[in-house]
């Protein structure tokens, strides 16, 4: 019991004062690979990796008009942002020794201050699920499952971890629809062709190709809220179909995450607070919530208000919205559910 006691009053002075978290997973860029035959210096070998991790870190986090904004930003700046680097080893048989890889870690803190600076959000949509159908029509005839490129080759060149594709199963009743609505596609109701789907996103994408254009047509529930959008895809550099075809595929992704990016910004400018009620069950309930909440990068930090042995009352001081906090916690197996009015906590 003294043991106990004494842990407690330990870990009232840390959470009294505020425990900012260090875990940057949101920030962290890992295996970019530079050329070695570019250059023998280690020093601009590395600057350039800083260059392609900064880059690929705001094409994942911010909308396409927000990345334009700021991607000349130059060297000594991204270098003012990056905690510290790792390089790969180069030991194993496997690995190019034509090449290394560079993780890179952007500091969660200095990263806010650059875009409150900047005035621009952010979002965190990595591994989001999408359930997606994609219908061809060329030549005035559709392709619905066979012979349609899009459906039998869409995940074929997934390079990343932002959007989990789902294609659905081929499905008579499906076609059946399709069918029923090829004099107006476009009032095609969503919810009913997915309907077996209760995700968030779902997105029905109508590709129309005519010689070296497409035209598509986008229908959205994006986390839940029902969202259209039109692009067009020229094939200006006279692409063979495949490559034409596999452009409008990532034409067709780039859109996507805009839209779901949009739903899911992160104002650094404007946290939430959260008062959560910790149920002391067990001996290491603080010690185990203090470590996995190092993993949630949307939690800025948190602090105990109260604490008896019963029960401890938290303070968190989160970014975004309250779903992917709840979300996140399950990541972390620490179930959130408000009880009698109070959000009440349960480590697993």
């Amino acid at each position: 019991m003294k043991n106990l006691i004494f842990i407690y009053c330990i870990l009232i002075i840390l959470f009294k004062t505020g425990n900012v978290l260090s875990d940057n997973n949101i920030f962290n860029v890992n295996n970019i690979e530079i050329n070695k035959e570019n250059s023998k210096n280690k020093e601009k070998l590395v600057n350039n990796a800083f260059k392609k991790a900064f880059d690929k870190l705001i094409d994942r986090l911010l909308l396409e008009e927000d990345y334009r904004k700021i991607s000349s930003t130059n060297l000594t700046q991204i270098k003012e942002l990056i905690s510290y680097y790792q390089i790969m080893s180069q030991n194993e048989k496997k690995v190019d020794k034509k090449k290394i890889k560079v993780n890179i870690f952007f500091d969660k803190d200095r990263m806010h201050n650059f875009f409150y600076k900047k005035n621009i959000l952010y979002s965190d949509i990595i591994n989001t699920e999408v359930i997606l159908f994609p219908l061809l029509k060329k030549e005035d005839q559709y392709f619905i499952y066979t012979k349609n490129y899009f459906y039998e080759n869409w995940n074929e060149d997934k390079s990343d971890n932002l959007i989990q594709y789902t294609l659905p199963a081929e499905n008579i009743e499906n076609i059946q629809k399709i069918n029923l609505s090829k004099d107006n596609i476009y009032k095609l109701e969503i919810s009913e062709f997915f309907k077996e789907y209760t995700n968030d996103n779902i997105v029905f994408a109508y590709i129309e190709i005519n010689n070296n254009k497409a035209e598509v047509y986008l229908s959205t529930r994006i986390e839940g809220k029902k969202i259209n959008r039109n692009l067009s895809a020229d094939n200006q550099k006279n692409f063979d179909k495949k490559r034409f075809y596999k452009k409008i595929i990532l034409d067709i992704d780039k859109e996507i995450r805009d839209l779901i990016k949009s739903q899911n910004l992160i104002d650094v400018r404007t946290p939430s607070f959260l008062n959560v009620e910790i149920k002391m069950n067990k001996k290491n309930n603080l010690i185990e919530f203090d470590n996995r909440l190092k993993n949630i990068d949307l939690i800025d930090n948190f602090y105990v208000q109260e604490l008896n042995k019963d029960y401890v009352l938290v303070k968190i001081k989160y970014l975004g919205k309250i779903n992917k906090i709840i979300n996140k916690l399950k990541d972390q197996n620490i179930n959130l559910k408000m009880i009698s009015g109070q959000w009440q906590l349960n480590i697993i």
